[in-house]
C-alpha cells in the first residue's frame, strides 16, 4: 500500500522492528503486564476444549485500541490475527465507528464458534452446539455455541464489516457458515515479491549452508512441528521411512534439511537421513537460499489456509509434494508438483520418490497466477 501511495500503517501487539515509523504498538502497561494476564485467563477459560488435537480460543480477553490514535486517524481497518488482541467488546467498539472493517481471515476462527480449524466437524454451517473440542457438549459449558451466538449478533448488527479469504477453500467455508453466508465476502489470494523469491544458482545457495550439490535434498519447514497438530509432522517422518525402503532410489544419495527449528531428538531419530537443522530464519534472502537448495518442498499440514511456504517454493522454482487440502490445491498442481491424499503417507512418499528421480523444470513459470 504504501508503494501504490496509500498512508498505511501497522498497529501490532508484538513488535520486532524498531526502525519503521508505521509499526506501532501498544502502551508497555499492555504489552508486558495486560498480555501475561490474558495468556492466564485464556488458559483457564479454554481448559477442557482441547480433548482433541486442534486449537480453540475464546473471543473473550483483550485490550481496548479502539481509541488508539491509529484507529481514530484510519479510514480503513484492516484485522489480521486478533486474538489476544481484539476481542468481542473491542471490536463492537472499533465497528461502532462507522469504518470499513474487513477482517482478512488467517483460519477458520473468524467463522466458527471458536476453533481455527473444523475438521470434519460441520455444525458451524448451522450454529456450534455440542462442540467436538468440549468434552460434554452441554449448553451451559459448550462455550463455541455462546460465542457463535455473539459473533451472529455482532456480526448482523454492523453493515461495515466484510470478510476477505486468501483461499478458495476458506472462500467456501465462510459462504456455508450460519454467520458470514450473508456477509460480504472476498477471495483475495496472499501475494508475495517475486523479485525477492525467485530462482538462484543451487551451488551458491548450498555453498551458503554448507550442503552437498551432489545430494538430492527434501525441504521441510518444522517451526514447533512436534506440538503443532496441524503440520502433520508424522505423516512425513513415515513417508521418509518409505522412502528409504524404496528400490528405485537405491542408489540416489538423499539428505533432508530441515529449517524454522533447531535440532530436535525426536525428529532427527526418525529422519532415516543424513538431516541439517538450519534453525529459525529471520529474513526473506535466508529463505530464499533454502528454497532454491532444496530439491522438493514437502508440506504435510493436515490443515492449511493459504500457505505462503508452498508459494515461496515455487517462486524459487522448486516444486512442492502436500496433501489435498485446505488452500494447497490453490497453488500445487500438475505444473509445480504434487498433491498426495489426505493421510497417506505411502501416496505422500511415492510423489516425493517422483520428483527426486524427474526434477519438474520451470516450476515458477506458473507463478504469475498467484503472485505480482
Amino acid at each position: 500500500m504504501l508503494s501504490s501511495g496509500i498512508d498505511s500503517r501497522y498497529l501490532v501487539l508484538n513488535r520486532t522492528i524498531n526502525d519503521r515509523k508505521d509499526i506501532l504498538t501498544v502502551s508497555y502497561f499492555d504489552q508486558y503486564v495486560k498480555k501475561i494476564a490474558i495468556k492466564i485467563f485464556e488458559k483457564v477459560t479454554v481448559q477442557g476444549m482441547l480433548e482433541r488435537p486442534g486449537l480453540f480460543s475464546s473471543f473473550k480477553y483483550g485490550i481496548d485500541i479502539s481509541r488508539h490514535q491509529a484507529v481514530l486517524d484510519a479510514d480503513i481497518i484492516y484485522i489480521h490475527w486478533i486474538n489476544a488482541l481484539v476481542n468481542y467488546h473491542v471490536l463492537k467498539q472499533i465497528l461502532k465507528t462507522g469504518k470499513p472493517v474487513f477482517w482478512f481471515m488467517h483460519d477458520m476462527f473468524a467463522i466458527t464458534g471458536g476453533c481455527h480449524h473444523a475438521f470434519d466437524c460441520t455444525n458451524y454451517h448451522v450454529q456450534c452446539v455440542k462442540c467436538p473440542y468440549h468434552g460434554t457438549g452441554s449448553p451451559l459449558t459448550d462455550l463455541s455455541r455462546r460465542q457463535f451466538k455473539r459473533k451472529w449478533k455482532l456480526y448482523n448488527q454492523c453493515d461495515n464489516l466484510a470478510f476477505i479469504a486468501p483461499s478458495k477453500w476458506l472462500f467456501d467455508c465462510a459462504q456455508k457458515s450460519g454467520l458470514t453466508r450473508n456477509k460480504r465476502i472476498y477471495h483475495i489470494p496472499n501475494l508475495i515479491d517475486t523479485t525477492v523469491f525467485k530462482p538462484v544458482s543451487k551451488e551458491v545457495s548450498r555453498r551458503l549452508f554448507s550442503l552437498d550439490i551432489k545430494k538430492k535434498i527434501i525441504g521441510f519447514g518444522a517451526d514447533n512441528a512436534l506440538q503443532n497438530p496441524y503440520k502433520g509432522w508424522t505423516y512425513l517422518r513415515d513417508a521418509l521411512q518409505i522412502l528409504s525402503k524404496d528400490a528405485l532410489l537405491k542408489d540416489v544419495p538423499i539428505e533432508v534439511v530441515i529449517f524454522g527449528s533447531s535440532y530436535v531428538k525426536e525428529i532427527a531419530e526418525g529422519i532415516p537421513f543424513p538431516v541439517h537443522f538450519l534453525g529459525k530464519l529471520y529474513d526473506e534472502y535466508s529463505l530464499v537460499m533454502v528454497y532454491n537448495s532444496v530439491h522438493v518442498f514437502v508440506i504435510p499440514s493436515l490443515a492449511e489456509n493459504f500457505p505462503n511456504t508452498v508459494l515461496e517454493s515455487i517462486a524459487c522454482d522448486t516444486p512442492v509434494v502436500g496433501f489435498n487440502v485446505g488452500g494447497i490445491p490453490d497453488m500445487v498442481n500438475v505444473h509445480t508438483g504434487y498433491l498426495a491424499e489426505y493421510k497417506n503417507s505411502e501416496d505422500l512418499a511415492r510423489h516425493i520418490s517422483l520428483l527426486l528421480r524427474e526434477p519438474r523444470a520451470n516450476v515458477n513459470a506458473s507463478i504469475s497466477v498467484f503472485a505480482s
